[in-house]
């Protein structure tokens, strides 16, 4: 599928063309290629280290597949409002979306499915802090919003939720949550 140093190769190649430094010979490696079907945006979405982490303070952010999947939503506020993060509309891009509550909530944070067709499905752990109890949580037919609210289903920090776009109007889930008191779901429908 391309060629390295110029003999014929069944390698998947990227790109068209790279020197590479070949540390266990110590010389230089020329790789050729077709091509790829991944834009430059898509690569430097996942490879640019310097842009993984978004830290917001914002109570409201609309979320985008270019600006936020395949990163980490690092949620730093703590204000009298709820902070909701509206997820884009689910295509089936396979994109991930990572929202982490850095520090505790007051209101909680909120995160729901854009436009009202979309679902959540998954589950969600919680850990309570001061019940010394753990639960599983799954989302319903109708799920499509996560509510962490400072107590009972979450917002005490620490918080991670991984949202993938798996198919057209369908959100996955997979939720860590650290909670109080008696534990409860956080997922419910608008």
């Amino acid at each position: 599928m391309g060629l390295i140093n110029g003999t014929e190769s069944d390698l998947p190649m990227v790109g068209d063309g790279q020197q590479l430094y070949d540390g266990n010979t110590n010389e230089d490696v020329y790789v050729g290629a077709i091509g790829s079907s991944a834009t430059l945006t898509e690569v430097n979405r996942v490879a640019d280290a310097s842009a993984r982490i978004v830290s917001t303070s914002a109570t409201a952010l609309t979320l985008t597949i270019t600006e936020h999947a395949e990163r980490v939503i690092l949620v730093n506020s703590n204000s009298t409002v709820a902070n909701t993060l509206t997820l884009p509309v689910a295509t089936g891009s396979g994109a991930k979306i990572t929202v982490v509550s850095n520090i505790a909530q007051t209101p909680g944070s909120v995160v729901v499915a854009d436009n009202r067709t979309d679902v959540i499905n998954g589950t969600a752990f919680s850990c309570s802090s001061t019940e010394e109890a753990a639960g599983c949580f799954l989302t319903s037919a109708t799920s499509d919003k996560i509510s962490l609210n400072a107590g009972t289903t979450g917002g005490l920090g620490g918080d991670k939720i991984e949202l993938w776009d798996v198919a057209a109007n369908t959100w996955n889930v997979s939720a860590l949550i650290n909670a109080s008191g008696t534990l409860a779901t956080p997922f419910s429908a608008t």
